[in-house]
């Protein structure tokens, strides 16, 4: 009867080791399987950085995926997430070595949401500091950092079209919410 009851708690722990949770994917690995992907579809790679707290985040993510831009962003893109910043309770969330990632194309200390665009081979195209003096422009809302972002896009997005472009400029238009509360949100 021990030996039953010995050989059901081997079974169930290792059952239960089988079943936990793998360790996240780190910034690096990511990294390596959007590069394959851009190569083999002719992409770029855009990189959003944020984290579980940041309202600003989701507002990216709905315009990244969301139904009215999704697929158009989804052409001429590569997504990655990352998971930057978040407070102590959530550090098991954050990618590892997005951090560090951060660190090394200086966007450190800039608040979320981020994002990177590189090509096909990894080199950086443009990033979310663009506004005067390395501003981080975050999720696109003011006049001024709808107008970066449309640069932006011109720049890392030579085969979309100029209706494209458009139509990503207008959503981000009308779902911008009222100058008052973005100021110094990003």
């Amino acid at each position: 009867m021990k030996r039953a009851i010995l050989g059901f708690l081997l079974l169930c722990a290792t059952i239960s080791a089988a079943g936990a949770a793998k360790p996240a994917p780190t910034a690096a690995s990511l990294m390596f399987d959007a590069f394959q992907k851009a190569k083999a579809e002719d992409k770029v790679v855009l990189v959003h950085f944020g984290a579980s707290w940041c309202s600003w985040c989701k507002r990216l993510d709905e315009m990244l995926q969301g139904k009215e831009l999704g697929k158009l962003i989804g052409n001429h893109f590569v997504l990655v997430h990352m998971t930057v910043q978040e407070h102590d309770k959530n550090q098991k969330l954050e990618t590892p070595g997005a951090d560090e990632m951060l660190a090394l194309h200086g966007a450190n200390k800039s608040g979320v949401p981020i994002f990177m665009f590189f090509d096909k081979t990894g080199a950086k195209l443009a990033d979310s500091l663009a506004l005067p003096n390395r501003v981080n422009i975050g999720y696109p809302a003011s006049p001024e950092e709808i107008h970066a972002f449309d640069g932006i896009l011109e720049h890392t997005a030579p085969r979309m079209s100029v209706a494209e472009r458009a139509s990503i400029i207008d959503y981000l238009k009308k779902h911008a919410p009222p100058p008052e509360s973005t100021a110094g949100s990003n």
